[in-house]
């Protein structure tokens, strides 16, 4: 794959808010990309069905041009129109990503809430997981474009197309590919001479062929920095470059089909879901 090719398979940006300060970064951030790529932005917003209707009509009114405000302020010749849809926010989102299969789904990420989010799923990844669209969640002010790009790789194909995916988004950036190395029982074989160190070596030369392996199947764009094998669980790593202002986003793949059962996502995705350390992309091959 080619640099740039998988921003040229998307044709439009759907850009989905319910008007919050969370939803406004992601509304900025999609016209931004909106006016660097070239693509028209479809603005969504969703209001509860569960409402009694002499309400919903008035706050139909009131969205209608608050929105219309807003996207002015943003729009500078982007080509663009706004939806406001009276329904479940789930299926009215889904309906509109699903219907574009070259769409790019931008999102503020979801208001947290740590013990319902412990028990059950968050609206974010049940449309995650239910729309094979790359899905953009924004948690950052828009200050300038994606510098520095980390991408989560386990040289599987979903891992590639949201490399490819950033790198098309960010232009120009570098991405630090991070597999993360976990090596089991390291803890437990600390203390015995030499086990553990012969342990990680097995487990990071391992890494090492499957990205040589990697790197020959596949043409990476010049952006796609060299492989940084570490040693330690994938979230906490990556939150660690985010932190540190390292990187601004962070790509990472949603493994397997679309359906109903949640651990197609992967944990990692769903980590970054609850929550982001910064910017995240997430992608299906």
């Amino acid at each position: 794959m080619k640099w740039g090719r998988a921003m040229q398979h998307l044709t439009t940006i759907l850009v989905a808010t319910d008007m919050s300060p969370r939803s406004d970064r992601a509304m900025q951030r999609a016209f931004d990309l909106a006016r660097t790529h070239g693509l028209p932005v479809t603005v969504l917003s969703v209001l509860d069905d569960a409402m009694p209707a002499d309400l919903t009509d008035v706050l139909h009114a009131k969205a209608e041009m608050q929105l219309d405000r807003f996207v002015a302020s943003l729009s500078d010749g982007v080509s663009h129109n706004v939806v406001i849809r009276v329904g479940d926010p789930t299926r009215e989102i889904l309906h509109y990503a699903n219907n574009d299969p070259k769409c790019l789904l931008v999102m503020g990420v979801h208001r947290p809430r740590p013990f319902l989010d412990a028990l059950r799923e968050t609206t974010m990844q049940r449309i995650v997981r239910r729309t094979a669209n790359p899905v953009l969640l924004v948690k950052d002010a828009v200050a300038h474009a994606y510098v520095h790009v980390a991408a989560a790789c386990d040289f599987s194909p979903a891992s590639t197309a949201s490399l490819m995916l950033a790198l098309s988004l960010s232009q120009g950036s570098t991405a630090r590919l991070i597999p993360a190395l976990h090596v089991p029982y390291s803890g437990m074989l600390g203390q015995t001479s030499g086990a553990a160190s012969a342990l990680a070596k097995a487990f990071r030369n391992e890494c090492a062929t499957q990205d040589a392996i990697w790197r020959a199947d596949n043409v990476l764009p010049d952006g796609a920095g060299e492989t940084e094998i570490l040693e330690g669980s994938p979230y906490p790593l990556l939150r660690g470059l985010a932190d540190a202002g390292d990187v601004a986003l962070i790509a990472v793949g949603a493994h397997g089909r679309v359906g109903s059962a949640r651990a197609i996502l992967g944990s990692l995705s769903v980590d970054l879901m609850r929550d982001p350390p910064c910017d995240v992309l997430i992608a299906r091959p």
